[in-house]
């Protein structure tokens, strides 16, 4: 019987500074030898040398890799320091489907203890890149590197995209990928710049596109990157990079690696008078990008957006989305950093830290020290934090007067030199506290909800209706789903939330479609437009904090393709138009149930109504028309006076 193909190709790396770590090199090539001849059932193996002087230390060693079974040689004719195309070249001559990188300083015996999980868990899952966790070894020299170190993090069973904004998370020596990936993805990055980042580079386009699985599988000792022993150090600074790497997320599907021109300096503001900007530029009122041309003639803007890892969204809707439209102006660079994890020197030199939502001690330390050295500062808050604790019982001990993080956020707000929010309640709050206020509407980016054709057939019959979002206290809205659901057999559920709310349990499995939140904002916009719902309800209290939130319903039913069903209760009175942009309903389940059932029976109604609020949205909340707002706060924020004390 032939035995089965090994599924998995593993690329060592020598490279480096040779004086420094051959030490450490003959270990991980003793390691690789030892487990190569114990476990048969495990792949090929390529040992990728990085030029001249690493062959010939090699050869001083009697060849050492020759003698690792199943062991291929390759080496580079020219060193190049950079692991990004030592492995690009690797995969040239890598036979399997799936392929691991281990690199010196890697504790071989744990990446062969890991193999195995890894590669069954992909298999099981049908994920094309899967993690264990990082090793301890790994030790954080900047905000942004690693932090995940052990089995007792509170994090999910993913590395999102928004979380790799912030934090280089994915230990490449316990990491599997799949070579189809890696192609579809370009390869990694060649840039001399991104020499100590190629790895965090990879790992953020790939989560973009991919689900990156996370395992509690023991970490591996490895060294990271942004530290190692290179023999000339080409890379730029993580700030760079970051910034960079941020402003090419800013194009819409990229999925191919950094460029070296791409880090080059962009030209200065002052010569965007001379360029064509666009139709976003254009549409500026006369003089708002003369000002802020004035403010960046130098060198484009730095700004830093502080929050936490539950924050991403928020940080997509009310910064990202604006960058985005902004990047090709020349004018501003930004990149996110971990609240908790950041430090002052994270922040030198910038013209703007933006403290998204943030209420950590860490986060007060940061507020109080760019006071000191003159760092202007934007604190922005679209919940209501002063009711929450009050109104809700399940924070009561978490989140009210006296408790840390309702005291820290306070701090905050009293602190920063601009307040930004979204509704006229909580900026009542605010006011009393806030050295500056602004309060903007929210926006929506379209191009993210691709619109769709109703008419088009998905060989689907049934109207698909639900819910996407948090849980809420007001259940009415849900057992009036369930009820429609019992009752009829036209109609299906789809939910999206943290967690699939009880009511929903009680229907057959196949009857309901349940898919978990994501943080990737992007990812997030485009799993509620496959799922192609056709009425999603939107329930709210009437509590002051829920009457402070933003219409983020309205947008995002609306843009998905959707007509909701909102309780008759702010936010929604204030931005919905009954039976013209939506359709409310009342605090009981015959309502919601008669309101929702209405929109099943008449899909002329539906196809009119989600016609017009699409409209509605287009022009008062996409991101192009919040965006010459979005400029004049962002001039207010820069100019704002600091205060003495």
């Amino acid at each position: 019987m032939t035995p089965p193909q090994p599924a998995l190709t593993t690329i060592a790396l020598l490279v480096g500074d040779v004086a420094a770590l051959a030490a450490s090199a003959t270990q991980l090539l003793i390691g690789l030898r030892y487990f190569s001849e114990r476990d048969t059932a495990n792949g090929p193996i390529i040992v990728v040398v990085d030029g001249p002087e690493w062959l010939t230390w090699l050869n001083t060693q009697g060849n050492l890799s020759a003698t690792i079974m199943r062991a291929t040689l390759l080496p580079l004719p020219a060193t190049t320091h950079l692991p990004g195309v030592m492995v690009n070249q690797a995969l040239n001559l890598a036979g399997t489907d799936l392929v691991g990188i281990v690199a010196i300083g890697c504790e071989v015996s744990t990446w062969y203890a890991n193999q195995g999980g890894l590669v069954d868990a992909m298999r099981a899952d049908g994920s094309l890149m899967a993690a264990g966790y990082r090793g301890p070894g790994e030790t954080r020299s900047a905000a942004n590197e690693p932090f995940l170190v052990h089995h007792d993090d509170p994090f999910s069973s993913a590395y999102p995209y928004a979380w790799l904004q912030m934090l280089d998370l994915v230990p490449m020596s316990n990491c599997v990928i799949s070579t189809a990936l890696i192609r579809t993805l370009g390869g990694f990055s060649e840039a001399p710049a991104m020499q100590r980042m190629w790895w965090w580079e990879f790992t953020l386009r790939a989560a973009r596109h991919h689900n990156i699985l996370s395992l509690p599988l023991q970490p591996v000792p490895a060294t990271s990157w942004h530290h190692f022993d290179f023999a000339n150090v080409l890379g730029e600074t993580v700030d760079a990079n970051l910034r960079t790497m941020m402003k090419l997320g800013g194009e819409r599907g990229r999925c191919l690696p950094m460029r070296q021109d791409e880090q080059r300096q962009p030209p200065v503001a002052g010569d965007a008078e001379n360029q064509t900007q666009g139709a976003t530029w254009r549409s500026l009122p006369a003089g708002l990008g003369s000002e802020l041309l004035a403010l960046a003639r130098q060198r484009p803007l730095k700004i830093v957006v502080l929050g936490g890892v539950n924050e991403p969204a928020h940080n997509q809707l009310c910064f990202f989305n604006y960058f985005a439209l902004m990047r090709d102006w020349h004018v501003l660079t930004w990149r996110s950093i971990l609240d908790e994890r950041a430090t002052i020197d994270d922040l030198a030199g910038c013209d703007l830290v933006i403290f998204s939502r943030v209420r950590s001690d860490n986060g007060v330390t940061l507020m109080e020290a760019c006071a000191k050295q003159r760092i202007r500062t934007l604190y922005m808050l679209d919940d209501n934090w002063f009711w929450l604790g009050r109104e809700w019982d399940d924070y009561t001990d978490i989140f009210a007067p006296g408790k840390p993080p309702y005291e820290n956020f306070i701090r905050c707000v009293q602190l920063a030199d601009t307040c930004l929010t979204y509704s006229a309640p909580l900026a009542g709050d605010l006011k009393p506290l806030a050295k500056r206020l602004v309060t903007l509407p929210i926006n929506v980016d379209l191009a993210m909800f691709p619109p769709r054709d109703r008419q088009a057939g998905t060989g689907n019959t049934k109207t698909i209706i639900g819910y996407v979002g948090s849980l809420r206290k007001n259940m009415m809205a849900f057992d009036a789903l369930v009820d429609l659901a019992t009752r009829r057999r036209d109609v299906s559920i789809f939910v999206m939330s943290n967690v699939l709310p009880a009511e929903f349990t009680s229907l057959p499995a196949d009857r309901v479609r349940f898919e978990p939140y994501q943080f990737n904002y992007e990812a997030y916009a485009a799993t509620v437009t496959r799922a192609r719902p056709d009425i999603l309800v939107a329930p709210v209290g009437r509590t002051r904090f829920e009457a402070s939130k933003c219409p983020n319903k309205f947008l995002e039913i609306t843009a998905c393709g959707a007509v909701g069903v909102y309780s008759r209760a702010e936010p929604y009175l204030s931005h919905v138009v009954d039976q013209h942009t939506g359709v409310f309903a009342d605090d009981s389940v015959s309502a919601w149930t008669t309101a929702i059932e209405q929109l099943i029976d008449s899909p002329d109604s539906r196809q009119r109504i989600g016609d017009q609020a699409r409209a509605h949205v287009a022009g008062h909340f996409a991101t192009p028309a919040v965006l010459p707002q979005f400029v004049r706060m962002l001039l207010t924020a820069l100019s704002a006076d600091h205060s003495s004390d």
